[in-house]
C-alpha cells in the first residue's frame, strides 16, 4: 500500500448508526476529512475540511499526503467516485462501501429492489422522457433528488408521459428521525428525497416502428407514409441518446418515430410552415412525447443555434442540401427523401461520396375497398437515400 492515499467513504443516508464500522474507522483514522455541511456531525471537529467550493477542495487533496472524502450514500452509486478517480488515479484511492438512501428506502418499504432502474436527478441531468421510459419498462424505477428535481418533478413528468396512474412513493430524509416514507402528495418536500415508480405490468424495451397514418392528427400539410417511416427510421440507424434533426418536419410524422425511438435522446422538428408547426406539437403531445423541440425556421439558418447531431432526416431541403451537409460534425447519420427526379437527382450528387451510401425506391400499393370489391391502389414512389457523413470514399 502506497504512502499517499485517499479515503473515499460512503456516508450512508445521512444518520450515524447507518454508517458502516468500517467507515467510521477510515474516519478516525484520517488525517483530514472532507465532507459537505450535512455529513460534518459524522467527523471530528479538527479534522473537518469543506468539500464546496469542490475545485478548492480538490487542490487541498491533492497537497495532502493522506485524507479521506465523505460522500453520500455508497461510493458506488451516482457519487464524486468517477470524478475523483479521473482526477487522482484509482491506484491513489481507497473506497469503503456503504447503505445507499435508495436501499434504506426499500428496506423501509420491505421490498426488494434487484430488478430496479436507478436513476440520479440529484444535480445531474435526468430528461422526463427518460424517466417516463424507464418507468414504462421497468417493474420498479428508483429515483435520487434534489431541490430541482423533486417529488412535484417526478409526478409531473409522468403525468405528462401518460404515466400518472402509476404508483408514486417518496422517501424523505430517510434514517434521520424526521424522516417521511408515504404516497406522492401536493405538499412540500425537502429536498433530500427520494422517489420509488412501481410498474406492475412493464412494456419490453422500444416501441415498434410504423404508427399508422391514421394514428396521427392530419392537416394539408403532406406527411411522410408509414411504409417509407419504417423504412427510413431502418436507415439512420437510430440509438436510444440520438440527437435528431428532422428538417422539414411537416406534420410530425418522422419527429414522433424518431422521438418513441430515442426515449433518452432529443428530436428537433424543424419546420417554416406555421400549420406544419402547429401540427407537430399536437402529434407529440397526442403521443404523450417530452423530447421533441420545435424550430420554426427554414434550414441551414434555423439550424445554427442547435446541438449537434447524431443522426439527421432530411424530409424536405428546399435545395440547400449541400449548404446543410457543411453543418454536420463527422459520424452524422443521414436520411433523406424525394418524390421527384430532380429532388433525386441532387441527394445522389450530394450523398453518393459518403460512406455507406444507400439509395433504393420504395413503390407501395395498398389494398382498398372499391364497392364491393377490394382492389390494390399505388402509392407515389419514394427515393430513400442514407449514408454516413464525414467519412469521404
Amino acid at each position: 500500500m502506497q504512502k499517499n492515499w485517499i479515503d473515499v467513504i460512503s456516508a450512508g443516508p445521512g444518520a450515524a448508526e447507518l454508517l458502516t464500522l468500517q467507515a467510521q474507522a477510515a474516519i478516525n483514522s484520517a488525517e483530514a476529512v472532507f465532507c459537505a455541511p450535512r455529513h460534518a456531525d459524522l467527523a471530528p471537529p479538527e479534522k473537518r475540511r469543506p468539500l464546496i467550493p469542490f475545485q478548492a477542495a480538490l487542490e487541498e487533496m491533492a497537497a495532502l499526503p493522506r485524507c479521506a472524502v465523505l460522500v453520500s450514500g455508497d461510493a458506488g452509486l451516482y457519487s464524486m467516485l468517477g470524478l475523483l478517480s479521473r482526477r487522482f488515479g484509482q491506484d491513489r484511492l481507497r473506497v469503503y462501501p456503504g447503505v445507499s438512501s435508495v436501499q434504506a428506502l426499500c428496506a423501509r418499504l420491505a421490498i426488494a429492489w434487484q430488478d430496479a432502474k436507478i436513476l440520479s436527478a440529484h444535480g445531474r441531468d435526468c430528461p422526463p422522457e427518460a424517466l417516463c421510459h424507464y418507468a414504462r419498462t421497468n417493474p420498479a424505477v428508483l429515483v435520487l433528488l434534489d431541490a430541482e428535481h423533486d417529488p412535484h418533478w417526478v409526478h409531473q413528468a409522468l403525468a405528462a408521459g401518460n404515466l400518472a396512474h402509476l404508483p408514486l412513493v417518496i422517501g424523505e430524509r430517510v434514517s434521520y428521525p424526521d424522516e417521511r416514507i408515504a404516497p406522492y402528495g401536493m405538499r412540500d418536500y425537502d429536498s433530500l428525497s427520494a422517489a420509488l415508480i412501481s410498474n406492475p405490468s412493464p412494456e419490453a424495451g422500444l416501441p415498434p416502428m410504423g404508427l399508422p397514418d391514421e394514428a396521427f392528427i392530419r392537416g394539408k400539410t403532406p406527411m411522410t407514409k408509414r411504409e417509407v417511416r419504417v423504412q427510413a427510421l431502418s436507415a439512420l440507424r437510430l440509438a436510444p441518446d440520438a440527437v435528431v434533426w428532422d428538417i422539414g418536419a411537416g406534420t410530425g410524422s418522422v419527429t414522433v418515430e424518431c422521438a418513441r425511438q430515442c426515449p433518452l435522446g432529443q428530436v428537433y422538428a424543424i419546420e417554416r410552415d406555421p400549420d406544419a408547426l402547429a401540427l407537430i406539437g399536437r402529434n407529440a403531445e397526442k403521443f404523450h412525447l417530452q423530447n421533441i423541440a420545435v424550430v420554426p425556421g427554414t434550414a441551414p439558418a434555423a439550424l445554427e443555434n442547435l446541438p449537434a447531431p447524431t443522426h439527421v432526416f432530411l424530409g424536405g431541403a428546399a435545395g440547400e442540401t449541400a449548404a446543410i451537409l457543411k453543418l454536420f460534425p463527422p459520424g452524422v447519420r443521414v436520411c433523406a427523401t424525394a418524390v421527384t427526379m430532380e429532388s433525386a437527382a441532387l441527394l445522389t450528387h450530394c450523398l453518393a461520396g459518403y460512406q455507406d451510401f444507400s439509395a433504393v425506391q420504395i413503390a407501395v400499393s395498398r389494398l382498398e375497398p372499391v364497392g364491393s370489391y377490394r382492389m390494390f391502389r399505388a402509392q407515389n414512389p419514394v427515393f430513400v437515400f442514407s449514408a454516413t457523413v464525414g467519412g469521404i470514399q
